[in-house]
């Protein structure tokens, strides 16, 4: 579950492009796409590979994150870090409802059981 990678979202489809070199988008645009390719590899290599590269590159005391350098994308290991917490909350979240699900129903079935119990005896 946490090594889990994400397709492209219909809505990501046109940022695997470098943005255009001719310089006609603002450079708030240009940072903000960069971002969604940035988020988008991140995804395609998983929770747990980027945390253990985070890991090894802070350790270094790195400041680019350069396991996306096949991609020619050098974020910061600080974006690194905010899609790390998140990505923890969003794997948590996801898990979160079935969790409290299957432990309602087990104390509901214990439940159950002790009246039966109580009952036949």
């Amino acid at each position: 579950m946490l090594d889990t990678r994400i397709e492209n979202p219909p809505q990501l489809e046109g940022l695997s492009d470098p943005p255009s070199a001719d310089g006609s988008l603002p450079a708030i645009v240009v940072k903000a796409q960069e971002d969604a390719r940035c988020r988008l590899a991140l995804a395609r290599l998983g929770y747990t590979r980027v945390r253990s590269d985070y890991a090894r590159h802070r350790r270094d005391r790195k400041e680019t994150f350069a396991s996306l350098g096949h991609e020619s994308l050098w974020p910061s290991t600080d974006f690194v870090r905010d899609w790390l917490k998140e990505e923890r909350r969003r794997i948590f979240m996801r898990a979160k409802w079935p969790f409290l699900m299957t432990m309602l129903v087990t104390i509901v079935a214990g439940l159950a059981f002790a009246a039966v119990a109580a009952i036949l005896s």
